[in-house]
């Protein structure tokens, strides 16, 4: 589907789609890759390795009575770990949801803690959800706003957005000056965006 200005002539759109076809057909050979990949995965609970922080984890959940509250607990397997979450009525991946949100508050508050000294600000209230368009965010207020997904990529991503919206705190827009703040505190910005962009249909549809 192409969508045109309103005054576009429909000729001018074939043109385009003419001139820009390999460049469409290699994105659409990816975007079709990728779902396939998705598609292949075995379900949660059943097989499904996830990345937790860059470390390979597997889902296992166990039936915890309906009274009980569901609890994670991670333990060390050769190559990689594995989640138990007790089963309390939900299925796994309501349960899993909240445990990785649980787990954002507490790593994200830390990481926050640790890196908001050295850019000297202050920041107020963190608020762990699950935005569409974006990873995090920061108010004029210094309230901070993380998605949990961002549990599931590699540490130095996760600190990299932290350092990025710490920096907000200080500089507002995106500036040469606010690029140049972060990437002193996190040289590897630019290689964390790629990741990012890269990865963002796997972490959308991490628990599907």
């Amino acid at each position: 589907m192409v969508v045109l200005p309103r005054r576009m002539a429909l000729a001018e759109a074939e043109r385009l789609v003419a001139e820009h076809h390999a460049w469409l057909d290699r994105h659409l050979s990816r975007v079709n890759t990728e779902r396939e990949r998705l598609a292949a995965r075995p379900a949660l609970g059943e097989g499904r390795v996830l990345s937790l922080a860059g470390e390979p984890c597997r889902v296992s959940t166990v039936d915890a009575g309906a009274r009980r509250p569901a609890r994670g607990r991670v333990d060390p397997v050769p190559g990689g770990i594995v989640v138990r979450l007790g089963r309390d009525g939900r299925d796994t991946v309501q349960l899993l949801e909240a445990w990785l949100r649980e787990r954002a508050r507490e790593v994200i508050a830390a990481r926050v803690r640790a890196r908001a000294p050295e850019l000297e600000v202050r920041p107020g209230r963190i608020t762990i959800r699950d935005q569409s368009s974006r990873w995090a965010s920061a108010s004029a207020s210094g309230a901070l706003s993380f998605s949990w997904r961002l549990m599931l990529a590699p540490s130095f991503v996760l600190d990299a957005v932290v350092v990025h919206e710490l920096a907000h705190l200080r500089i507002r827009g995106h500036t040469r000056r606010f690029w140049s703040l972060v990437e002193l505190h996190a040289p590897r910005t630019p290689e964390a965006r790629r990741w990012l962009r890269q990865h963002a249909t796997e972490l959308r549809a991490a628990l599907d």
